[in-house]
């Protein structure tokens, strides 16, 4: 009777394809990497995920405004106004004296687009003074440093002085900045230092109370008379003309001869009245480069652009002096043809220095580290992968079956970064780390599969039976210890605040990559293995036939297939065709010959040379390999009969070796992010408040000077004397604070040579009087300090009190480092309290008073001066000699055009006071701030000792209580959802491998290898003096997908061989010898792959070392203690469950 032939399930249909269809298989895994390396290039370069905090900055000026002033006009109405803007999570205010930043925080995963746009519609509904500028949505944060610094200096005699530092400015907003802020991705251009343009009316006192005018009235004709209007059009005939008039000041003279009054003594002009000359604004900030004044030009990049591509585009578009990038033949030929020179167009900096002589460079550029950075993971991912396929070679001791596994590590990674650019994930730290991490598990499966397949041919099989059963026989272990190791990553959607967003493009590199290298371990691995190489004889190599050319051959088919009639015709294009086709096949056959005898001499010399000095290099090696292996599979099979008869004695050192790891754990230093090297230090420094800043100036110059003579190891110096009101970052910026960023020159060790260039920095400042210091570092992604502490208090005095004896009562403690209050003492103030009385009794008014002497002190802008290309501000005010003191305050006159002119200090008190450096609010609420840096503490203990402290040492007002805050409440906040995703992830992963092995204590016992790892990963980190942050969180979360691997493995066979008919503790046996060649092989390929990243050389090693730490470490504890304790659990628990059954 014939049998039925019954359609063969999918797994049949999947091995038939695999083995039989190379052909398609290799195409379809060759156009998956082609698009792959495409992708790779496209893929944006940063250095970390996105990182900036979901926030909006609405920064708003108003000059002359003091921070009480600032909060109660500017900062209270703008936070009423957008304090129900959707998504909104905290809203907080900063005050400064002329400058309101009001911040909003969004919930994480807020569209921020969205967000700016509702922010712009409830700011429109905001009515501020007149005096107070538009508010401006930033899109950055302004509390970061730029990606790019440009320094802008001149050389000769029109740079010297006042005239040559406002041309640099000058050239600095009107060239360099319009040509700049276009460029895609780039936020804002600041320019600092040099001197603002402005014409200066200086009126003279005595000459306004002589002719009894305002200023008020100066300002007021100024306006009038400064002016072009259009005035509509008139039409004559055919012909329409536009009425225009045409006033503007064309000159300076004009300026002076404007009459402001008429009357029967003559006209009074402005000549009368006081001097108008070019000047500058009042002098804020100065800045030098290497020594030397320049104009430096920030550039910051929105908050979701490309660092790499900002600073590539702007560093193009500004190029450099020297044209030695075009050839002398290039050279040659644009003199020749002049309209050649529009494919070479002059860049920025060649061009001001060709036109204007002034000196444009790059001085500081963020994404070079950056991109050094990359390269260094790039760097480590190929030396991983290098060390794992040499690992493969000492454990398998043939060149085809390493080579086979060793091309699951390329075709895996550039399979990769296709979904990764669909997914807009950029090629960073995390991510690149993510794939390092992967080097060494990607040939996981695919050693598994071969092992397998070579454990069928031994087993008597052909190439192609062994390639279908021996991955039949693994392909659900391996699949389901694939998907162990991507559940981890699933329950990160949980993960909330920085580690979320640290976490989501190394996930999603490390999940595309497994399931790749499944992929390519399920089909391609046993397409490759069921193939044989061919040999090739050296005489089919070499063999050139000169006798035969196919080219006659086929002239002489054509003479006989014309015909008679047509052959004269025919002939000369035949015979073309034959000497053209002749000459090609002789350069074919000339080109053939060479090769074959090229690589004739190879196969015949240099193959067995290199092949025989290769044998010599590796012999040692896999000698000993062999015999450590040889050793183990002789020892081992002892070992786990001697714990099989023992399941107390191994549970009791187990369950040991835990507890003992949880009360290390608990005293590991911790930290949010570790702290990352960039060759750059800064120096903030402070004078007494009030310090002038030409003071500031000639103190610290000896300093600088100092600097620029240590050029060892220092490679540029930019100062900054001053402060900039419109990118003021601190509270404590004034005329007596100063900068000095130092960019150190590249070594092997850049935290050695930022240390030594630190003393040194620190014991010139040391020696100077009444100077405060302090240290920072460029951060590349919105953090906040490791500590703050908010202070909340309505009550401005005893706010500044009891933050002063804050500060002091923690900057006692030897856990922190740098403590400093934001509510710092202000500039000193003339405070003046007006009689309103008397006021009234001389029929003025307070605001009128206060108005009139804000206009003869600070002055004010009249109109502005038409220059063709920029537009000069006019300011009026009174001379310097009217207000040198402060005596000259009091006679300033409050009612000009009267007949008796009254002083200010008729209707005023005035005296010498200060304000506040700030004002802070959180939610509505005065805060003063305390920040600090950690000391010789990790940061539980920080917040612990500052908790302790300030609740023992204070005595804190009814009204008044603090806040731990900055990187402390990060930690927590994520600490508590990562504790929460690893918990998810080790159920996930119980799940898996339930549904697998249809067995609920299978799972259970493979998942001892999870705490098994852990007690490995705490001792590494104590090694290694590792803190524990959220980098060696994400490593511990992936161990648990990990480490579990090896047991699936073990159990999996272990079952396989019982369901056979062996025997519980000889299948035990015997699996754990045929596993145990696999086991090692994968746990020393991804150990070995991620040791170059837990060395931790090169730039940005601090982000990724403590990560392959905790993965080495844990890796290597679990896979030795995998060997014995789960196969112990596993033959105590099944003699359990016999011994259950027989009774029952």
């Amino acid at each position: 009777m014939n049998r039925l032939h019954m359609p063969q399930p999918d797994s049949t249909i999947i091995k038939h394809f695999t083995t039989d269809r190379p052909v398609a298989v290799l195409m379809v895994f060759i156009a998956a990497v082609v698009f792959g390396f495409f992708s790779f290039k496209r893929l944006p370069v940063t250095l970390m995920p996105e990182l900036n905090y979901p926030t909006l900055t609405i920064r708003t000026e108003y000059s002359g405004a003091a921070p009480e002033e600032v909060e109660n006009e500017v900062s209270r109405p703008v936070e009423e106004a957008l304090g129900v803007v959707n998504g909104l999570n905290e809203i907080s205010s900063v005050s400064r004296a002329g400058v309101s930043d009001v911040s909003l925080e969004f919930v994480w995963g807020t569209d921020m687009s969205q967000a700016a746009q509702d922010t712009l519609e409830k700011l429109d509904q905001v009515f501020l003074p007149q005096e107070v500028e538009k508010p401006l949505i930033l899109h950055f944060d302004p509390s970061l440093d730029p990606i790019m610094e440009l320094s802008l200096s001149g050389e000769g005699v029109r740079y010297e002085g006042e005239i040559g530092l406002r041309r640099l400015r000058r050239l600095a907003e009107i060239q360099i900045r319009r040509e700049l802020e276009p460029i895609t991705g780039v936020a804002a251009v600041r320019v600092r230092g040099g001197l603002e343009e402005e014409i200066h009316v200086m009126l003279d006192q005595e000459a306004l109370k002589r002719t009894g005018i305002s200023i008020r009235e100066v300002i007021s004709r100024l306006s009038q008379e400064n002016i072009n209007v259009a005035g509509g059009m008139v039409q004559e005939g055919r012909t329409e003309y536009m009425v225009r008039t045409l006033n503007e000041f064309v000159n300076q003279g004009q300026i002076e001869d404007t009459i402001v009054r008429r009357d029967t003594t003559g006209e009074i002009r402005i000549r009368d009245l006081g001097k108008v000359y070019r000047s500058h604004k009042d002098r804020e900030i100065l800045t030098r480069t290497n020594g030397k004044e320049s104009v430096q030009v920030d550039i910051y990049k929105e908050a979701d652009a490309n660092i790499v591509a900002v600073s590539e585009a702007v560093a193009r578009s500004v190029g450099k002096i020297e044209k030695g990038e075009l050839s002398p033949f290039m050279k040659m030929m644009m003199k020749m043809n002049p309209a050649m020179s529009f494919m070479f167009p002059e860049r920025m900096a060649a061009r001001l220095f060709k036109e204007e002589g002034a000196r444009l460079e790059v001085v500081a550029d963020r994404s070079i580290f950056i991109e050094n950075s990359i390269r260094e993971v790039r760097q480590t991912a190929i030396i991983g992968g290098l060390l794992a396929v040499i690992v493969l070679f000492l454990f398998l001791k043939d060149i085809k079956s390493t080579l086979i596994v060793a091309l699951s590590i390329p075709i895996s990674i550039l399979i990769t970064f296709a979904p990764l650019n669909l997914s807009e994930v950029t090629l960073n730290i995390m991510s690149l780390g993510g794939l390092a991490l992967g080097v060494g598990m990607l040939v996981d499966s695919s050693i598994v599969v071969l092992e397998s397949i070579y454990r069928c041919i031994q087993e008597g099989d052909d190439l192609k039976q062994a390639a279908i059963r021996g991955t039949r026989e693994v392909r659900g272990a391996v699949t389901a210890s694939t998907l162990t190791s991507i559940a981890v990553f699933l329950p990160m959607v949980f993960v909330e605040g920085i580690a979320g967003q640290i976490f989501g493009d190394l996930g999603m590199a490390v999940v595309i990559s497994l399931l790749a290298s499944l992929m390519v371990a399920v089909y391609f691995i046993p397409m490759l293995a069921s193939r044989s190489i061919p040999e090739i004889e050296e005489k089919e190599l070499s063999t050139v036939s000169w006798k035969t050319w196919d080219t006659w051959q086929g002239f002489r088919s054509d003479v006989v297939w014309m015909r008679s009639s047509w052959k004269w015709i025919l002939l000369p294009y035949a015979l073309i065709k034959c000497l053209l086709g002749l000459a090609v096949e002789f350069l074919g056959k000339c080109i053939a010959g060479t090769v074959g005898n090229i690589t004739s001499f190879l196969i015949r010399g240099l193959i067995p040379i290199l092949g025989k000095f290769g044998s010599i290099l590796v012999k040692w090696p896999l000698v000993l390999t062999q015999a450590g292996i040889k050793w183990l599979v002789k020892k081992y099979p002892r070992w786990l009969e001697y714990a099989l008869d023992r399941p107390a004695s191994v549970i009791g050192m187990m369950c040991g070796a835990m507890i003992v790891t949880i009360f290390i754990g608990l005293t590991l230093e911790t930290e949010l992010l570790p702290e990352v090297h960039q060759s750059e230090i800064t120096f903030e420094m402070n004078l007494p408040v009030g310090t002038p800043l030409e003071e500031t100036v000639r103190v610290l110059s000896n300093v600088e000077s100092s600097l620029m003579k240590e050029q060892s190891e220092i490679k540029s110096v930019l100062t900054t004397f001053g402060y900039d009101i419109a990118n003021i970052k601190r509270s404590d910026e004034g005329e007596h604070s100063a900068r000095f960023k130092i960019l150190i020159n590249p070594e092997d060790n850049p935290i050695e040579s930022e240390k030594r260039v630190m003393e040194n920095v620190r014991e010139l400042l040391e020696n100077v009087p009444d100077l405060k210091f302090r240290v920072t570092r460029p951060v590349l992604f919105s953090t906040r300090k490791p500590v703050s502490v908010e202070i909340h208090g309505d009550d401005l005095a005893q706010l500044k009190t009891i933050s002063g004896e804050a500060e002091q009562t923690l900057g006692d403690l030897s856990e922190l480092a740098d403590v400093e209050t934001t509510l710092r003492s202000g500039a000193p103030e003339i405070q003046i309290t007006y009689d309103r009385a008397r006021l009234a009794r001389y029929g003025l008014n307070i605001g009128q008073v206060a108005e009139l002497v804000r206009d003869l002190i600070k002055g004010n802008e009249a109109t502005r001066f038409n220059m063709k290309d920029r537009r000069i501000p006019i300011i009026a005010r009174l001379g310097e000699q009217d207000r040198e003191e402060i005596e000259d305050i009091g006679d300033l006159i409050v009612n000009p055009g009267e007949i008796q002119p009254i002083p200010l200090r008729a209707v005023a008190d005035y005296q010498i006071g200060e304000g506040p450096s700030e004002i802070r609010r959180v939610d509505g609420k005065r805060v003063a701030l305390i920040q600090a840096n950690l000391g010789g503490a990790s940061l539980g203990t920080a917040v612990k000792a500052i908790s302790d402290t300030l609740s023992n040492s204070i005595k804190w007002p009814a009204d008044m209580n603090f806040f731990i805050t900055g990187q402390s409440e990060e930690w927590q906040r994520s600490q508590t959802s990562l504790l929460l995703a690893m918990g998810l992830s080790i159920f996930l992963v119980y799940v898996i491998m339930a549904s697998q092995f249809e067995s609920l204590i299978q799972p259970f016992i493979i998942m001892f290898a999870v705490p098994l790892a852990f007690v490995g990963s705490v001792l590494g980190l104590i090694v290694t003096h590792t803190s524990l942050s959220i980098v060696v969180f994400l490593g511990l979360i992936m161990l648990v997908g990990i480490v579990v691997n090896n047991a699936i493995v073990l159990v999996d066979y272990t079952n396989l061989l019982r369901a056979r008919g062996i025997a519980p503790r000889e299948a035990i046996l015997t699996a754990c010898s045929v596993r145990l060649r696999p086991i090692l092989m994968t746990t020393a390929t991804t150990v070995l792959g991620l040791l170059p990243m837990a060395i931790g050389l090169g730039d940005g090693a601090e982000i990724r070392t403590p990560m392959a730490i905790a993965v080495i470490f844990g890796l290597i504890s679990s896979t030795i203690l995998t060997l014995i304790v789960v196969p112990t659990i596993y033959h105590l628990l099944d003699r359990k469950v016999k011994m259950t059954s027989l009774t029952s």
